[in-house]
Order: structure tokens, then sequence, then C-alpha cells
């Protein structure tokens, strides 16, 4: 196997298990949403909104990590011995993955803490690791091409 077929199999592996963490996981959260993740019947105010825009603030910020973290690997990847580079690939995807997936569990804890249009927000908070995975995981090109 070369080590291009390392990295591709990495990747692959890596992604796939994205795809249900930020992708198949938040569907799944969405529907379960009103049917077994039950609102209180009171909502708790302007703690919860705030707490809300923190949420907003701190998705923001781990897309923001995720791509300078992006930048630094891509720029050590060639540098890094031909053996560790499927780990690396493996760690970062799988990284930025379990980062995005915060935000679905901000969704769930806004949503069980009844804040102001909770059922809106909090499924907007669960949607995001769906576009912010698409969006900043890099791809297996993008991986090649960080390793001439």
């Amino acid at each position: 196997m070369t080590p291009s077929d390392r990295i591709s199999r990495a990747f692959f592996i890596a992604y796939g298990v994205g795809i249900v963490l930020c992708i198949v996981w938040p569907l799944a959260l969405q529907f379960m949403l009103g049917h077994f993740i039950i609102r209180p019947p009171h909502s708790a105010g302007d703690f919860v909104q705030e707490l809300g825009y923190t949420f907003t603030g701190l998705s923001a910020l781990t897309a923001l990590f995720v791509r300078l973290r992006w930048r630094k690997v891509r720029a050590g990847f060639a540098a890094a011995p031909g053996p560790d580079r499927p780990g690396i690939v493996m760690r970062e995807t799988l990284l930025a993955a379990a980062l995005f997936e915060l935000s679905a569990a901000y969704g769930i804890v806004y949503f069980a803490l009844g804040g102001p249009g909770a059922d809106r927000y909090s499924r907007t908070f669960i949607a995001l690791p769906t576009i912010m995975y698409l969006v900043f995981v890099p791809r297996l090109k993008a991986w090649h091409r960080a390793c001439p």
C-alpha cells in the first residue's frame, strides 16, 4: 500500500465517522426534539437567552479554531514523517467533527432549558454541525496537496 493510499484510507474512515457524527446524528436529534426530548412548560427567560448568545459565539469560535488549525497543520504536514501522516489526517478530521458536534449539544441544552424561541433556535444549533462539517473539514484533495 502506497503512502497516498494510506492517507486516503485514513481520510475515508475518519470522514465517514464525521458524517455519522455531524450529519446522521443531528438528523436523529431533529426527530427526537419534541418527541423524546421534551421542553419544560415554563421558560427560564433572560438567562437562557444570554446563554444562547454564548452558544452562538462558541459555535463561531469553533469554526474559526478549526480553520486556523487546518492552516497550521497544512503548513507542517509535508514535514511530518510518512508513517505519521495517516494518523494526522484521522486525528484532525475527527477532532473537527467532535468540536462541531458541540453545537448540537448546545441546541439540546437550549431546548431543555426552554429559552425564548427554544424550538427554532435549538433546531438551528442542531443543524450547524452539518453545515460546519461540510464547509470547514478539508477534503482528500486538500490533504494530498498539502503533501507534495
